[in-house]
């Protein structure tokens, strides 16, 4: 293989660690997201002001800043991390803060007085929640966290700073490489366009599903 065209074989095995630590993030995101803001509903004062805490941190830090704290501010305590590890972490901690607010979000938009019917049914809360407050939620959900798993795959551009192996870490080697980087940086460029496209396209299915089913 010659000229631009071998490069398009690091170009993809920076797409694979794109790929696999953005799914990641997403499946942990959105199981603890979900968890916290259940939680944020019926745990004690305490507890909720830590999740708030959490929260803010989370929304008042750049992310980029976030990432080189936990990659080396933990050295200083002897805990050395694998660029992989810790943006895979990373990208677990900030996308839980705002899975948590989109999934809360969506459930304080149900009404309350589907709340009020399922009680006066006999539904236990976590019955509630399961059959009554997430399904219905789950429609105003697609859209943001369409938009939120475009935000996490644009994430991982930040992890070449400490190292990791992602598409851009792979454009900058093809560039330093050759006297013509801009191609290169152009067929990163494709990559993205069609990976966050196809999660557009993703989520506009997934919007037509479930509008069908809960109709």
């Amino acid at each position: 293989m010659s000229g631009l065209g071998r490069y398009w074989i690091l170009l993809l095995k920076g797409t694979e660690v794109t790929l696999v630590l953005t799914a990641l993030s997403l499946v942990v995101s959105l199981v603890l997201g979900t968890l916290i803001a259940v939680l944020q509903g019926r745990a004690s004062r305490p507890v909720r002001a830590v999740i708030r805490a959490y929260i803010e941190l989370v929304r008042g830090l750049p992310a980029i800043l976030q990432l080189m704290l936990l990659f080396f501010g933990l050295t200083q305590f002897g805990i050395f991390l694998s660029p992989m590890v810790a943006s895979a972490i990373w990208l677990c901690f900030y996308g839980t803060a705002y899975a948590s607010v989109i999934v809360r979000t969506g459930i304080n938009g149900v009404p309350k007085g589907q709340l009020e019917a399922s009680m006066a049914l006999g539904l236990r809360r976590y019955q509630t929640l399961r059959r009554v407050v997430l399904p219905q939620a789950l429609m105003a959900l697609i859209p943001p966290l369409t938009n939120f798993s475009v935000l996490q795959l644009k994430n991982t551009t930040l992890i070449y700073f400490i190292g990791g192996t992602d598409i851009l870490y792979q454009a900058q080697l093809g560039a330093s490489a050759t006297d013509r980087p801009g191609p290169i940086y152009l067929m990163a460029a494709v990559i993205y366009i069609v990976l966050n496209g196809s999660i557009g396209r993703i989520g506009a299915y997934l919007e037509r599903v479930t509008t069908r089913a809960l109709r």
